[in-house]
């Protein structure tokens, strides 16, 4: 029910996040997203965004967190894709700031992202991208991340993530010829589960 009403988690297609990692690249300009993850075992934690490409080069996001059962905290982020990514060819990247209004656990944090696509050839699905994103971001203090996906077929992937604090690890499945997805990991010894929703207009 909690998740029918948050919805999802979006689509690594489009996103500018693996799961909470920042991406070297954005939301597409006509497209919106709506995501949210949740603690599996009492649904105390909740994660939701709300991102739309406002411009060809730049994206704003509503985020809203609320930890062990408190209030929700709710603040934006926002970044600028210098360079979408091209696939084994050009690393994208992207800059930008997370929490503005300095209100989630982790504060406000200024960021710069790169990520790079490599074609791997997936057994009865052709040739599908790979995944890295390597970057670094300044808070409180300067952390480094790093992140993968890595294609399991044409409508799932793996993914594995250290946002600098904790690693997750997990899973996305996608309905085909659609904008839902869902997703279910674990961040530290919390296991999580989300569904995405893209929008296109």
């Amino acid at each position: 029910m909690l998740l029918a009403l948050s919805l999802g988690v979006a689509s690594t297609a489009v996103a500018d996040r693996l799961i909470t990692i920042p991406l070297g690249r954005k939301i597409g300009f006509d497209e919106f997203t709506v995501d949210s993850f949740v603690e599996l075992s009492n649904g105390d934690s909740l994660d939701r965004f709300v991102g739309i490409g406002i411009t060809q080069d730049f994206e704003l996001d509503y985020h809203g967190e609320r930890i062990d059962d408190g209030p929700m905290r709710d603040t934006i982020d926002f970044s600028y894709n210098y360079l979408p990514p091209i696939i084994d060819q050009l690393p994208g990247i992207s800059v930008g700031v997370e929490d503005v209004l300095n209100r989630t656990s982790e504060g406000r944090r200024y960021y710069l992202a790169t990520t790079w696509e490599s074609s791997a050839d997936n057994i009865g699905s052709g040739n599908l991208p790979v995944e890295l994103t390597l970057g670094i971001a300044q808070g409180v203090e300067l952390k480094p991340f790093v992140g993968a996906s890595l294609p399991l077929g044409t409508n799932a992937n793996f993914l594995v993530e250290h946002d600098g604090y904790r690693l997750s690890t997990g899973f996305e499945f996608h309905a085909p010829k659609s904008g839902v997805a869902a997703r279910v990991f674990v961040r530290d010894q919390e296991v999580l589960v989300g569904a995405n929703l893209t929008l296109r207009f």
